[in-house]
């Protein structure tokens, strides 16, 4: 049996090589049959795995996705009791999303600890516990770190030009 994934299928559809569409029930899933000018061809992962769908709406949008409006749904080996025996768990995609809640924790208390930090600077401008600093003083403190900054620089420029000696 032929297999195309959804590039190969999109190509063939837009060719005028695919003539119909069944989704065939296989246990809990549905399967993609591509009726072909060359015969019959299934709809396969990247893995070359059968593409399963769970859920026939979602099977549903990517066909219209690629072009397809019309399909044929054969329920016969449909089997959704099956669902629970099908399920593969998947402990990388755990890890992944556990990563990924804690990244976003971290990202809301940093939130939290920033917004609190400006809200004390306001409040102490109100109150007299900081100081505005005037744009005289902004100016001298700028320069005096950009000579800094460039004082550094040429100490690097100068030790990178001298000959290492071994």
């Amino acid at each position: 049996m032929q297999t195309l994934n959804l590039e190969q299928l999109k190509a063939a559809t837009q060719a005028g090589g695919v003539t119909g569409i069944t989704l065939r029930g296989d246990g809990a899933a549905f399967v993609v049959s591509v009726q072909t000018q060359r015969g019959e061809a299934v709809m396969v992962t990247t893995r070359r795995q059968p593409r399963r769908f769970a859920d026939l709406r979602k099977a549903l949008q990517v066909l219209r996705g690629i072009g397809w409006h019309q399909c044929q749904v054969d329920a016969a080996q449909w089997r959704p009791e099956e669902r629970a025996l099908e399920k593969v768990a998947r402990p990388d995609r755990s890890a992944a999303l556990k990563a990924a809640h804690v990244a976003a924790q971290a990202d809301a208390d940093y939130d939290r600890w920033f917004h609190a930090k400006v809200q004390a600077s306001i409040d102490g401008i109100k109150d007299g516990s900081n100081r505005l600093i005037p744009e005289e003083e902004w100016v001298v403190r700028r320069a005096a770190l950009i000579a800094r900054i460039k004082a550094r620089q040429a100490l690097t420029a100068q030790a990178k030009a001298a000959p290492q000696v071994s």
